[in-house]
């Protein structure tokens, strides 16, 4: 009996170190990218938000960062709606003070690039047919400069 107990001591010890592990790895990851960039394409009108939730994935030019002069692919949740005037669960996902969005224009973003873990739904990206190597970046906050 007590073997059985030492050998289940082990494991729970062991499990709890992996844990923590990928516990620190996800804090990593989690720090987001704040960079400057040009807002290049806009595929398509995005859907009406009274349809279902959904986030639109749009084509930047980065002129300011870590990424500077790289071509990105960022999805936006509900870009019909001003930042601040998003509500409900997403509301802590999603801030900044950008309004709409319009082709040409310069912003500021806060991205991660853990987008499937922070959005579930539906991703509309016109981009896939073309490009489904590239990373697609989540937008926490949009704000313009």
């Amino acid at each position: 009996m007590i073997r059985f107990s030492l050998r289940r001591a082990l494991v729970l010890a062991a499990a709890a170190h992996v844990l923590a592990l990928v516990a620190s790895a996800d804090a990593h990851a989690a720090e987001p990218i704040v960079v400057t960039a040009k807002l290049v394409e806009i595929p398509s009108t995005p859907p009406p938000d009274d349809l279902y939730d959904y986030a639109y994935v749009m084509r930047y030019q980065v002129i300011g960062g870590p990424m500077d002069k790289q071509q990105i692919y960022v999805a936006h949740y509900k870009p019909r709606v001003a930042r601040s005037k998003i509500t409900g669960p997403m509301k802590a996902r999603v801030g900044g003070k950008l309004r709409s969005f319009t082709q040409g224009d310069v912003h500021k973003l806060k991205l991660t690039p853990d987008l499937k873990s922070i959005w579930k739904g539906a991703l509309v990206d016109e981009f896939s047919a073309t490009d489904r190597k590239s990373i697609r970046y989540w937008c926490l906050e949009a704000d313009p400069t």
